[in-house]
C-alpha cells in the first residue's frame, strides 16, 4: 500500500494558504472602498464650505453694489422726470444727473464671478446672478453713452434747443383744414386751439342752427366741438368744428378741422425735435432696465441671505 497522508497535507495546507489569501484581498478592497468613502465625504464637505464662504462673499458684494444702484436710480429718475414735458412742464436734460451717472465707479469687475462655487446655491440663484451682472454692465455702459452725447458746449447747446423745440410740440396742438381746387381736395396744416366749455354754443342754439327740425341721424357741425385755429403761431383765428364723423362733411368740409395725431407725425412735425427725443428714448431705456436689475437685485438678496448665515 502507498501512504497518502503527505499528499493530503500538503493539499490542505495549499487550500488554507489559498482562503488566507482570498480573505486578505477581500479585506483589502474593502479597506480601500472605506478609505475612498471617508475621503470622498471630507472632499464633499470640503466643496460645500467653500461654496458657502463664496455665497457669502457674493452676498456681501451684492449688498455694497445695491447701494450704488439705489443712487443711480435716483439720478436717472430725475433725468427722466426733467425730460418729461407737457402740460404745465418744460422739457429739458439735466446735464447734472447725467454727469453724476457718468463718475459712478463700474461695481463689478471683469472677472467678479470667476471660478466660484455655485454647489450652496440653487440653478435659480445663479441664473439671478448672472442677470444681474449682465444688466449692471449694461447700465453702466449706458450712462458712459449717455455722458457721450452730452458732453461738449456744443451737444448741449443743439439739445437743449431740440428739447425747446419738443417742449413746444408737446404743448401744441395741430389741425388739418381742407380745401377744393376743381375736383381736387387739399389739406393745411394749422395751430389748433380747443374752445373752452363755457365758451361753447349752447344746446338749444345747436338745435336753432338746425332750424329746428325733427332729429336727423349723424352729427353736424351744429352738434360738433367748437375749436380755433390759425395759419401761424398766435396769429388770427378763426372758428371751426373738430370733425367727429359728421355726416355733411362733403358738402361742409370748409366748416371743420381734422386733429392731427401728433404721436405718428412727430418726425414731420418735430423734425427738430428728434435730437431730444432720440435722449429721452435712451433715458426710458435705461430707466426700464434699472427696474428690472432692482427686481433682480431683491430677490438675490432673499435667497442668498440664507446662504450668508450658514457656518462655514
Amino acid at each position: 500500500m502507498i501512504d497518502d497522508s503527505a499528499v493530503k497535507e500538503d493539499e490542505i495546507g495549499r487550500k488554507s494558504g489559498a482562503r488566507m489569501l482570498a480573505v486578505a484581498g477581500v479585506c483589502g478592497v474593502l479597506g480601500a472602498a472605506v478609505g475612498f468613502g471617508v475621503g470622498n465625504t471630507a472632499d464633499t464637505r470640503s466643496q460645500f464650505k467653500m461654496a458657502v464662504h463664496d455665497g457669502k462673499d457674493i452676498y456681501a458684494k451684492v449688498t455694497e453694489v445695491s447701494k450704488d444702484v439705489e443712487v443711480a436710480k435716483d439720478l436717472l429718475k430725475k433725468a427722466v422726470d426733467a425730460s418729461t414735458g407737457g402740460p404745465g412742464k418744460k422739457a429739458s436734460a439735466d446735464f447734472t444727473s447725467v454727469e453724476q451717472l457718468v463718475a459712478l465707479k463700474r461695481p463689478f469687475s471683469a472677472n467678479e464671478f470667476h471660478r466660484r462655487l455655485y454647489r450652496a446655491f440653487g440653478d435659480n440663484v445663479v441664473d439671478n446672478l448672472f442677470e444681474y451682472y449682465n444688466n449692471i454692465n449694461l447700465l453702466w455702459d449706458g450712462f458712459t453713452a449717455l455722458g457721450a452725447k452730452t458732453g461738449g458746449a456744443a451737444r448741449r447747446d443743439a439739445l437743449q434747443k431740440s428739447a425747446i423745440a419738443t417742449d413746444g410740440l408737446l404743448n401744441t396742438d395741430y389741425g388739418l383744414v381742407l380745401s377744393k381746387s376743381g375736383e381736387a381736395f387739399a389739406g393745411g396744416l394749422v395751430f389748433l386751439n380747443v374752445v373752452p366749455p363755457e365758451q361753447q354754443q349752447p344746446a338749444a342754439d345747436a338745435k336753432a342752427a338746425k332750424g329746428g327740425k325733427g332729429k336727423k341721424k349723424g352729427k353736424d357741425a351744429a352738434e360738433a366741438i367748437k375749436v380755433k385755429v390759425s395759419s401761424s403761431q398766435g396769429g388770427q383765428e378763426v372758428e371751426r368744428a373738430l370733425f367727429t364723423g359728421q355726416n355733411d362733411v362733403g358738402e361742409s368740409f370748409e366748416k371743420y378741422v381734422f386733429l392731427v395725431d401728433k404721436v405718428r407725425s412727430r418726425t414731420i412735425l418735430g423734425e427738430s425735435a428728434n435730437l431730444f427725443a432720440k435722449f429721452r428714448g435712451d433715458l426710458m431705456e435705461l430707466n426700464g432696465r434699472m427696474e428690472k436689475t432692482v427686481e433682480v437685485q431683491g430677490r438675490l438678496l432673499k435667497d442668498l441671505g440664507p446662504i450668508s448665515s450658514m457656518s462655514d
